[in-house]
């Protein structure tokens, strides 16, 4: 049967590598066991969204509420339980939890323009920056900005020209400003060179530090990806096409969401040509469309798929299995 890889030493050193640039929080929807071993051997902080995303937490202090739809009752209960702060995308919520601020810090997320083609048809996420000033007033407390761009972003880390203009409407009224995610990773389709990002992220920091602010990330997908791979065995080969025994509905829909395709081990630039499909009978149910190996491959052999581990959450489709995770030193 496939099996999920899951090496917890490969999420610690990409975590690890990332902290001269500022603090890092960890998204928990981008794969929840990668935050157990986080929340185990660092300090990190959780961004967690629900109920079921924050009992996850043993201590949640070090978690960080991102309001969607919760009730004033369900937002204080959550505070009272010892929440490290919260995360609002529109005024309603703002609302809801700016007297919070006093304690524990309040990150508004806003909308600005964006240009990658990874971004959602429509931007419906945040509040427009022009009013955050506004919305926060006189009114003393932790306040701080949140930006999200979206996954595998690969063109818009202009960041000290973008948000300039954001950060002297809100001179002295925050005192951090958070970038999210879309920090990128490598993917047969999408392999961007990544110092460029870092250096331009680095830019933005010493940008923040001169303000007197802190600069926050949440890289889920950089963190989460290269830790975990997907171990499947063919289950039938013919006319250059392999059927293996996982599914993208089982263990990796990112490729249907993003549209982001998977590398394979061994697979080389010419060979032997296959159309790598998973084991339902769905028409979208293809891991890739074009793999080269060196040698053969026949029923019975391994084909492992690389940085598997963001997003590889299961859905119902057609009462496909749960596919194991082990535990890799």
């Amino acid at each position: 049967m496939a099996r999920f890889l899951f090496y917890p030493g490969r999420a610690l050193e990409q975590y690890r590598s990332l902290l001269h640039l500022g603090e890092v929080w960890y998204n928990l929807k981008t794969n929840p066991r990668v935050g157990k071993v986080l929340a185990r051997e660092t300090d990190a902080r959780f961004v967690v969204t629900g109920r079921g995303n924050l009992e996850r937490l043993d201590d949640t202090s070090r978690g960080i509420f991102l309001v969607q739809g919760e009730s004033r009752e369900e937002l204080a209960r959550i505070y009272d339980g010892g929440i490290g702060g919260f995360i609002v995308d529109n005024e309603n919520e703002f609302e809801l939890v700016r007297e919070f601020a006093a304690e524990v810090p309040v990150f508004i997320r806003i909308r600005a323009k964006e240009h990658t083609i990874y971004t959602g048809k429509y931007f419906v996420y945040g509040i427009r920056w022009d009013r955050v000033s506004g919305l926060i007033g006189s009114q003393e407390g932790h306040f701080g900005i949140h930006f999200h761009r979206k996954t595998q972003n690969i063109g818009e880390w202009s960041l000290v020209e973008d948000f300039s203009n954001v950060l002297d409407s809100l001179e002295g009224k925050i005192e951090a400003f958070n970038i999210g995610g879309g920090i990128p990773f490598h993917y047969h389709n999408s392999s961007p060179p990544l110092e460029p990002i870092f250096r331009q992220i680095g830019r933005f920091r010493d940008h923040l530090r001169e303000r007197g602010l802190k600069l926050v990330m949440e890289p889920g997908r950089f963190i989460a990806a290269p830790s975990v791979e997907l171990e499947t065995k063919v289950l039938n080969a013919y006319g250059g096409n392999l059927v293996v025994d996982a599914s993208l509905y089982n263990a990796y829909p990112d490729t249907m969401l993003f549209g982001v395709r998977l590398p394979v081990r061994g697979e080389a630039d010419r060979g032997h040509r296959y159309l790598i499909k998973g084991c339902s009978p769905d028409s979208l149910d293809i891991f890739r469309y074009k793999v080269f190996f060196p040698e053969p491959k026949g029923k019975g052999d391994t084909v492992t798929f690389l940085n598997a581990g963001a997003y590889n959450f299961r859905t119902e489709f057609s009462d496909l299995p749960e596919i194991p995770v082990e535990l890799m030193k």
